[in-house]
């Protein structure tokens, strides 16, 4: 808009100009034959028509070509005009100048318009070239980020399994586990591991993490999508569980409420453990890249979990009985130690009860040690329910020991009394054999009969001979 109007105003000027010049030269015309100075007049003329480059120069400033050569043919007629008007040649000079003048402007504006394209042309060039850059850029820069996505990614798994490598147990591994699974994959609403059973049907949920509270996730159980990870020992992914057409039989209830889910299996040689899921409430939350980093996830965790599991079960053997499941002798005393400090600084008693079965050996030289050894668990069971709360040891071949932490000595006599009539009154089965069985028991207290834990263990193995001297299916109390 404003170029317009600036080149209108050049032209507008170039007019005013070239029209008072053609006014000035014919009014001096008109004044050459009455004039005394003839000459005078002419020169004026002549620098009048001199002056005419002027327009010339506006009119080409402002329409270029077209303007030039209209204003260029105008002046040309004007000064051979004037030349015939006033009978001499001499304006030709005139012309000559503004001729030169013109062919050195348009010489100059060629020139210039070829540098003008050739600097257009190297500038289209250089934006061309700009925009390949900042393409390159571009692309090199979302190639970078990638990349450091990736390294992140790979760093952080690297790191994960160093931190379930250095877990023993496997409660820290599985929390550690949904802990690291929401900060890999942060889209989700609930992560939970399971752990298959080798016995029963049970699937039971051994850690999880909610992000807010939904009731969908309450269960503590696995779900039917974890049941058909175990079964197809593939992982799963649902993108909308309302229309997963594997699934729509069996997503009733709280289960609605998912929407979207990713579930891979826990393997570990070749066995499947458990399962490992991330849920969402909404639709469409998880993609195929997901369940390829949960899966690396789980691969990770499995051999964690697997050796959490042997850790566990190597404690197990360590401090139980393999026959019986109770407590060893060395873990015995150890536990008795604790309780022992625990009675004296809440000033507690404690009781300990020895426990022997009268004349097993010759059961087992009749019946065999794998006879011997059912009525060991078969008496197992026994104190089991009647010893609820108490710490159970196998002392040694059929001795038993027992604490039980702040009870007197006249409770500890009756809970040994109610064994010994439970012992003597159960029939144990041998396969197609039934035995009856007693059992001695001497009972010793603290604070009642001592202070000392070896005098409290010797003063209840005092008791314990007492019963069996004393002809056994008895209890006696250490001696004051």
């Amino acid at each position: 808009m404003f170029g317009a109007t600036r080149r209108h105003f050049l032209l507008a000027l170039a007019l005013l100009f070239y029209f008072s010049i053609v006014y000035f030269c014919i009014k001096k015309l008109t004044e050459l034959n009455s004039s005394h100075d003839p000459g005078y007049l002419l020169s004026q003329i002549g620098l009048a028509l001199s002056a005419l480059i002027f327009p010339l120069i506006v009119s080409w400033s402002a329409f270029r070509w077209t303007a030039l050569y209209i204003f260029l043919t105008s002046s040309l007629g004007l000064i051979i005009f004037i030349c015939f008007t006033a009978g001499t040649p001499v304006f030709l000079w005139s012309a000559a100048f503004i001729l030169t003048f013109t062919g050195v402007i348009i010489y100059l504006a060629r020139n210039y318009e070829q540098e003008s394209v050739m600097l257009d042309a190297d500038f289209e060039k250089s934006q061309d070239q700009l925009n390949d850059l900042q393409v390159l850029y571009k692309l090199r820069g979302e190639g970078i980020s990638v990349f450091f996505e990736k390294y992140s990614t790979y760093y952080n798994l690297r790191k994960l399994a160093e931190d379930l490598a250095r877990l023993l147990t496997i409660d820290e591994v599985t929390s550690t586990l949904v802990d690291q699974t929401f900060r890999f994959i942060s889209r989700g609403n609930y992560c939970a591991v399971t752990l298959a059973q080798t016995e029963g049907p049970h699937l039971p949920i051994i850690a999880k993490k909610i992000s807010g509270s939904l009731d969908a996730f309450s269960n503590q159980e696995g779900n039917h999508y974890d049941l058909w990870t175990i079964k197809n020992r593939k992982r799963l992914i649902v993108t909308d569980a309302h229309s997963d057409f594997r699934f729509a039989s069996q997503s009733k209830g709280k289960v609605d409420e998912l929407r979207s889910l990713i579930v891979t299996p826990l393997i570990s040689e070749g066995r499947v453990m458990g399962t490992l899921g991330l849920y969402s409430c909404h639709a469409n939350v998880f993609t195929h890249d997901d369940l390829r980093l949960l899966d690396a996830i789980a691969t990770l965790a499995s051999s964690a979990i697997s050796n959490s599991i042997l850790y566990e079960r190597t404690n197990e053997l360590a401090i139980r009985d393999s026959l019986t499941g109770l407590y060893v002798r060395r873990y015995f005393y150890s536990r008795l130690k604790e309780e022992h400090r625990r009675a004296l600084l809440n000033h507690k008693p404690l009781s300990l009860l020895m426990c022997d079965l009268d004349f097993f050996k010759p059961i087992n030289d009749q019946y065999g040690h794998q006879a011997g050894d059912l009525i060991l668990i078969q008496f197992t069971d026994l104190l089991r329910k009647l010893t609820e709360g108490a710490v159970l040891a196998r002392y040694g071949g059929e001795e038993f020991a027992i604490i039980f932490p702040e009870t007197g000595k006249l409770q500890a006599v009756e809970q040994a009394e109610a064994i010994r009539k439970a012992v003597e009154t159960t029939i144990f089965n041998l396969r197609r054999q039934e035995v009856k069985l007693t059992v001695s028991i001497g009972v010793a207290s603290l604070p009642d009969d001592t202070l000392e834990i070896e005098s409290l263990v010797h003063k209840a193995d005092q008791a314990l001979y007492e019963s069996k001297e004393k002809g056994r299916n008895r209890v006696c109390c250490a001696p004051a």
